[in-house]
């Protein structure tokens, strides 16, 4: 719970009003069980007065990014699948983890854990149980003796198509050792216990999101793998060999490593549909 120092309070009301629970009395300088640890008080303060949950206050540098240097750092980012063979560096792994408990929240329960798989065995071990885990699947839905019956109740399902990538992926794996994880040395693990009222999947993408931007800066390239999220969903031998609780669901997978390619030019993509009410 954030503590106020009322010795130094100047009684400017500012942590009051922009409490969004109510929870700060000023007068007695209790802040009631209804705080939802957003830190709001602790941001507002004029003179840091208002001790954090954790951790010691620190002063924000002026923002220097401009919305051009922002637009440019967003057109930047590509979903990069092929890496050099360079290990990241330690520092640059504790900043990108460290980095996440600035991130928004969808409900501010902040329940996620990230693991981090950087060992060229492990990083082999999750590219080969997520693979072997995706053609299972794809075996079983363009089977001969299921295609028929998905075709009946599921028309929406492209099962040709299904049974074209399939074949394409038993094709490339022969050749390429690294079809899911793209040969990068590390990859982020988003997971949370499992809850049917909570917002773990938003959390999951807000903070790999921000991860990609923040490892953008770094030089580091990045890729989202939903392979790696519905294969943990299917197969409880892959979340014991990563580590994951079994009450546990893996929301999002990203891999990352320095890019073997630069990309020079931004491209063009449809803007999304807007309207105004």
């Amino acid at each position: 719970m954030p503590t106020i120092h009322l010795e130094n309070c100047t009684q400017c009301m500012k942590c009051v009003k922009d409490c969004p629970s109510s929870a700060i009395d000023i007068a007695s300088g209790v802040i009631a069980n209804t705080c939802i640890h957003c830190g709001h008080c602790v941001a507002i303060c004029p003179v840091s007065t208002i001790s954090p949950d954790f951790g010691k206050i620190r002063a924000l540098e002026p923002l220097t990014v401009s919305p051009l240097d922002f637009q440019s750092l967003s057109a930047g980012l590509r979903s990069i699948r092929y890496y050099l063979k360079r290990e990241v560096p330690e520092e640059h792994v504790q900043m990108l983890v460290e980095n996440m408990k600035h991130y928004s929240s969808a409900s501010n329960a902040r329940p996620l854990r990230i693991t981090v798989v950087r060992t060229p065995e492990k990083i082999q071990l999750l590219n080969d149980l997520t693979a072997d885990t995706l053609l299972k699947t794809l075996k079983l839905v363009t089977s001969p003796l299921l295609m028929p019956v998905l075709s009946l109740v599921a028309p929406s399902i492209n099962l040709r198509g299904l049974k074209k990538y399939k074949d394409s992926f038993i094709r490339k794996r022969l050749t390429n050792s690294s079809m899911v994880c793209h040969h990068a040395p590390l990859a982020m693990l988003f997971h949370g216990p499992v809850s049917k009222f909570d917002m773990s999947e938003a959390d999951a993408y807000i903070w790999a999101t921000h991860t990609t931007l923040l490892a953008k800066t770094l030089g580091l390239g990045s890729c989202f793998i939903g392979f790696i999220v519905k294969a943990m969903e299917r197969n409880k031998a892959l979340k014991r060999e990563m580590g994951i609780p079994l009450n546990h669901k893996v929301y999002a997978a990203l891999v990352l490593g320095y890019p073997k390619v630069n990309y020079k030019n931004e491209t063009s993509r449809v803007s999304p549909g807007m309207e105004f009410v």
